[in-house]
């Protein structure tokens, strides 16, 4: 069976894994059917909004700015704020 292998940034890897994992593919698959298929607009434009929503996230966490409080105390904070 043919193989492909190509190099990968850190980052672009974490991407692939998180956008695999997220529609509950491995990064083969993902990969395959991303290449071998052209996304609807819609997906595509669904997958665009996460990677906007989470990569200041990324970006807080990789300087080091992460948040010590559980789920809980997070979600019980934002009720109070309400």
């Amino acid at each position: 069976m043919p193989r492909l292998s190509i190099e990968l940034t850190a980052e672009q890897h974490k991407r692939l894994k998180t956008i695999a994992a997220l529609r509950g593919q491995s990064i083969k698959d993902y990969v395959l059917q991303q290449s071998l298929n052209s996304l609807p607009d819609s997906e595509q434009e669904a997958l665009e909004q996460l990677d906007a929503l989470l990569a200041p996230r990324v970006a807080e966490a990789e300087r080091g700015e992460v948040v010590t409080a559980s789920a809980t105390e997070v979600f019980e904070k934002i009720r109070r704020s309400k």
